[in-house]
């Protein structure tokens, strides 16, 4: 999935989880778009010079930074400010279970194996483009409304 809808995703699961406060907004989208970082052309990579194509050819795109050991060590770095880590989850938990719909990732990694949901010949690019006009339409139609009863 490209930046965009990671951004969309996380920013609709926070509403749900009714998160609205500007600083939690902004762990959201930072950590929505963080496990990108090992790619030099995501919408993350570009702002880091060097990072981005050491994680790549070191790790392989879609491993380290998509692991929930990773996720699991940046959200203890954060509990010097504990009001921080339940953003930084929704955030990265929802970059990580998007990519399983377009891809495979190392979850678990360092064991080298990695998850995915099977599309069965449906193009992920056919996934990424019906999800934004779900949520486009979704949030123009303030559906999202129906499930804040919930929480």
């Amino acid at each position: 999935m490209n930046g965009a809808t990671h951004l969309i995703g996380s920013v609709t699961v926070a509403a749900l989880l009714e998160i609205h406060s500007p600083v939690s907004l902004l762990i959201v989208a930072v950590a929505s778009l963080l496990p990108d970082i090992d790619r030099a052309n995501s919408l993350m990579g570009r702002f880091v010079p060097i990072l981005p194509t050491a994680l790549e050819q070191s790790f392989g795109k879609r491993t380290i930074t998509h692991s929930l050991i990773f996720g699991l060590g940046i959200w203890l770095l954060l509990g010097f400010h504990a009001s921080w880590q339940w953003p930084f989850l929704v955030g990265y938990g929802s970059h990580l279970l998007l990519d399983l719909f377009t891809g495979r990732i190392a979850l678990l990694w360092p064991i080298p194996f990695k998850f995915g949901v099977p599309l069965f010949g449906i193009p992920p690019v056919f996934v990424e483009s019906l999800s934004l006009a779900g949520w486009g339409a979704w949030m123009v139609l303030e559906g999202y409304q129906y499930f804040q009863i919930l929480f």
